[in-house]
């Protein structure tokens, strides 16, 4: 297909830079070859409309005599049209603007700030197409009251010439109900000459079914209102053909009043109903078009568009069917609107394979329609034949639809009752809605861009907000490190100040005489020096794993081996407590940073054992989860995994048999220098940090730790660490899936 490329565009524009800047743009546009007239002012812009009638109009907002809405009023009264081919442009960003621009008859509104060559490419098609469509529009009202004045010069010749010539008379006497006809009369009801027996129901079995009840009772109202007779009604021949009458007559009655015959004549008005039913058809079709038009330019809501579409197409075509296709990138079309009468089969959703659709692919992209009258009288694809059974088509409409340049669908209508020969006007109407489709096809894509803009912003702003809260973040952890110096410093002096009065009385000699009381100074000062070690200790190794939370060297331990190292280090605590270890492990091989899990262990086991009473239990049993990790764990990438292997979880359970742990208690405890008694710290020695190292040494795992408890009943300790299911066989000496699913479990007990 042929196009003209050549358009003409109007800049009006103040600013020397910003018109470069416009020319540079459309430059890049390959689809016109844009030739560009360049005004300063508003008022030199209208005086060069006058003179090059261009085909759109780039329009700033603000200029030097006037802003851009008073140049649409001036536009607008100039050349007495409602609708503009203008792009109105604009430092501003506001809604209300962008209405008033469209209101005072603007095609399109944007922003300097946007401004890209895409959206000003759009922009700049559509208000052409959209002009081009509102001169076509214009023109076409021009033609059709061209037409209109020749039809109704036409209708008043075909008048005078049935006056003269084929003008049925009929007499009617009503005392005797003999009715006669002359040769016109009986000719233009369908009846040879001399037939019409005169009576009043022959007449009647001439007249329409649906038409018979109002031509009598029009009758009987002029008889009995003594005014004349006018009415058009259908009257059916012997043929079954069916043809308008328009009939005449007047009423006369006798002294009395009585009356006693109506006479009138008969005028056949086929070619008057004919002219007023194309007419009708013409503003029907102007009018679905403008409707078209009109919503596409107050809606962005795409389905809202092609549903309304497909519903006054098949009102208007009275047609059975009438539906929207959608291609996909690889030329499969998806109904995805549709419309259906009663009783005929839906089809949307249904897909047309792209290898029966590209057979016609190249002639949809030329934007050829196809019709079908009768689908059995014409020669068609045999796939296309079955298809069109399957939806019930006896004759049909494909109509293409374009995004630009670029084929985007295809508009169906299927007449299913019966073959059906489709009338130009009723082609042409369907291509104008395809075109007005291809303008809401852009614009909802250019609606969309918007939005998307809309949501990079909004995404900003969250940045923003995230951004505050991180500094809100940070002075919260100034705070708590506030605390922590706080804290700490207590701690600190605490048993810096029972070391200083057993130094001081040591020193002084004061205990020179009581070797007893001597010993127990030097005592309390070796116990306070241990805590402030543990407490120094253990503060550095909280402050270590925070400093490296992310960089733990993990490798594959035996969890049985590792859970033994605990115990060794605990044997000489728990036989001084009299307190017995059992563990309970099966064989398993675990990916962890062992000298960390040990450390876990070995304060966990330890905190039980200060709890637990002599001659009692302290347990730790192991399990394997087979389900899958936590979606927060994600330290498993540098483990080399099988292609179809799965995920387990390894829990470790400490029970002690000690005094149990308070419900409002079991979230605080893992919190630093939390214990569920203060006192703890002197009578347990514990610093309160043990717990809060566990946290961190499993979280680092990307595992999870937490307490149950029944007071009096004593406590079990949790910790899941997430595991892969098994190492591949790439890597030397390690386990396969098929050694863990095979090791035996086993129970360990060891009394100490």
């Amino acid at each position: 297909m042929t196009h003209d490329k050549s358009r003409t565009i109007l800049i009006v524009e103040d600013s020397r830079s910003y018109r470069s800047k416009l020319r540079d743009y459309l430059s890049q546009d390959n689809r016109y070859d844009y030739t560009i007239i360049e005004t300063e002012t508003g008022a030199e812009g209208l005086k060069q409309y006058r003179i090059a009638k261009p085909d759109a109009i780039l329009l700033d907002y603000i200029l030097p005599d006037m802003n851009g809405l008073e140049f649409l009023h001036a536009l607008q009264q100039q050349i007495e049209k409602p609708d503009l081919p203008v792009v109105l442009l604009t430092e501003y960003n506001k809604e209300n603007l962008a209405s008033q621009a469209i209101e005072s008859g603007a095609q399109q509104y944007l922003s300097k700030s946007v401004l890209t060559t895409e959206n000003l490419r759009l922009s700049l098609h559509h208000a052409i197409k959209q002009g081009e469509l509102l001169r076509q529009v214009a023109d076409l009202q021009v033609q059709n009251d061209r037409h209109l004045k020749v039809l109704n010069h036409k209708e008043e010749q075909l008048r005078l010439a049935l006056a003269s010539a084929q003008m049925g008379i009929w007499d009617w006497n009503l005392l005797n109900g003999h009715i006669q006809w002359n040769r016109e009369h009986e000719e233009l009801f369908g009846l040879a000459p001399g037939s019409f027996d005169g009576n009043y129901e022959t007449f009647d079995r001439c007249i329409h079914p649906e038409d018979r009840a109002m031509v009598h009772q029009c009758v009987v109202e002029s008889i009995e209102s003594h005014t004349s007779l006018c009415h058009q009604f259908r009257i059916v021949w012997a043929d079954g053909s069916i043809h308008w009458i328009e009939t005449r007559g007047e009423v006369y009655f006798n002294a009395i009043g009585e009356a006693i015959r109506t006479i009138g004549t008969v005028v056949n008005i086929d070619a008057r109903q004919q002219a007023q039913q194309l007419l009708q058809n013409q503003l029907e079709r102007q009018r679905l078009v403008l409707d078209m038009t009109v919503q596409i330019r107050r809606s962005l809501d795409l389905p809202e568009i092609l549903n309304t579409t497909v519903n006054e197409v098949r009102q208007f075509l009275q047609t059975d069917r009438v539906t929207i296709y959608k291609f996909a990138p690889d030329w499969v079309a998806t109904a995805i609107v549709e419309s259906v009468g009663m009783g005929w089969k839906e089809i949307l959703t249904t897909q047309i394979s792209n290898t029966y659709i590209e057979s016609y692919l190249d002639d949809f992209r030329q934007g050829v329609v196809t019709q079908n009258a009768d689908i059995y009288t014409v020669e068609i694809d045999a796939w296309y034949l079955v298809l069109l059974e399957s939806f019930q088509a006896r004759a049909n409409v494909v109509v293409p639809i374009f995004k630009g340049e670029e084929l985007w669908g295809l508009l169906t209508a299927h007449h299913c009752s019966a073959p059906r020969q489709w009338q130009p006007s009723e082609i042409d109407l369907v291509k104008q809605l395809s075109n007005q489709l291809s303008i809401a096809i852009q614009q909802a894509d250019l609606f969309a861009l918007a939005q998307l803009e809309l949501t990079q912003r909004k995404q900003a702003e969250m940045t923003l907000q995230l951004l505050n809260t991180e500094m809100e973040q940070r002075q919260a952890v100034e705070t708590l490190k506030d605390e922590f110096i706080g804290i700490v410093s207590h701690e600190l002096r605490t048993p810096l100040t029972s070391m200083q009065g057993a130094l001081g009385l040591l020193a002084m000699g004061l205990m020179d005489d009581e070797p007893e009381q001597m010993k127990q100074m030097i005592e309390i000062a070796s116990i306070e020096t241990e805590r402030l070690v543990r407490l120094v200790n253990n503060i550095l190794d909280l402050d270590k794993l925070d400093a490296h939370s992310n960089s733990i060297e993990q490798e594959w331990c035996d969890a049985h081996t590792l859970i033994q190292r605990a115990i060794d280090v605990m044997t000489g605590s728990a036989a001084a407590a009299g307190v017995d270890l059992v563990l309970e492990c099966p064989p398993l091989q675990i990916w962890v940073a062992p000298d960390r899990i040990v450390q876990t262990l070995t304060n966990l086991l330890g905190n039980a054992m200060k709890f637990s009473p002599p001659n009692s239990s302290v347990s730790i049993a192991v399990t394997q989860i087979n389900e899958p990790m936590p979606e927060r764990a994600g330290r498993l990438d540098s483990v080399r995994m099988a292609p179809t292997s799965n995920t387990r979880q390894i829990c470790f359970a400490i029970r002690d048999c000690g005094r149990g742990i308070p419900a409002d208690k079991l979230e605080t405890i893992f919190n630093r220098f939390q214990q569920v008694d203060s006192s703890d710290s002197r009578d347990k020695g514990g610093t309160g940090l043990g717990l809060a190292i566990c946290k961190s040494i499993v979280e680092q795992h990307q595992g999870r730790i937490w307490a149950e408890s029944e007071w009096g009943q004593g406590s079990t300790f949790f910790f899941i660490l997430p595991q892969p299911m098994y190492r591949s066989r790439a890597e030397p000496g390690t386990l396969e899936q098929e050694d863990f699913l095979n090791l035996s479990s086993a129970r360990v007990s060891l009394n100490l």
